[in-house]
């Protein structure tokens, strides 16, 4: 094992038992670890959000280049890209931008189509939010966890294609993390802490980075 799957492995596995034991051993401040930003109790998991989204931005740029230049066929440079933009979106709309760094003036023609008033896209349109959410969540439960963990049962590697779209064993975790999270939302009495819509974001943001950096290590 790669250190770099050594290093995603222990840590999704560490953060993993970091929130169930909060969860277990506190859940009032759980809660509050999970307020929404702008709140009066925190954002805390939103900035972590943003914070665990940065590293996977650079490094995505960095590895599109590197298959670009590159003669390996096939070819994963623009699926880095596509992923790497996506994140870029990710990470933008969850700090709004900037808004709720710097506090400017939602623009008026932002305001009237922004359910929130906030300088983002996600709540002006289902298409700029759910629907893409879906998609990422899909492929996160298909190609993140299960054949990742189909195939570490199995004891076999994937080739051609597959291996630039399946996950590396390694992230199994942390697609576990995801899978579990949303499960959690499904039960009624999980469904405002293990189970919420920020914890939730936190996960798909998780295993997003993870998924992307690995494209840096990955033989060529």
């Amino acid at each position: 094992m790669s250190l770099f799957n050594k290093i995603a492995f222990w840590l999704s596995l560490f953060i993993s038992l970091f929130l169930f034991a909060f969860l277990l051993i506190n859940p009032e401040d759980f809660k509050l670890f999970l307020a929404k930003d702008g709140s009066a109790s925190g954002g805390l998991v939103e900035e972590l959000t943003v914070i665990v989204l940065l590293p996977a931005i650079f490094l995505g740029f960095i590895s599109f280049w590197k298959f670009k230049k590159s003669s390996v066929i096939p070819n994963p440079a623009y699926w880095v890209l596509i992923w790497t933009l996506a994140i870029l979106y990710f990470a933008g709309e969850e700090a709004s931008w900037g808004y709720w760094y710097f506090h400017w003036d939602t623009p008026e023609v932002i305001m009237e189509l922004n359910d929130q008033g906030e300088t983002n896209l996600h709540n002006m349109s289902s298409w700029l939010d759910q629907k893409p959410r879906i998609l990422v969540e899909l492929f996160i439960f298909i190609a993140g966890f299960i054949l990742p963990l189909t195939l570490y049962f199995q004891n076999r590697e994937v080739f051609g294609w597959r291996r630039w779209i399946y996950a590396p064993k390694s992230l199994i975790v942390a697609g576990g993390l995801f899978v579990t999270v949303r499960i959690a939302d499904w039960i009624p009495a999980l469904s405002k802490t293990l189970g919420s819509s920020e914890l939730r974001e936190f996960a798909v943001a998780l295993f997003l980075s993870l998924y992307i950096i690995s494209f840096k290590y990955r033989e060529v």
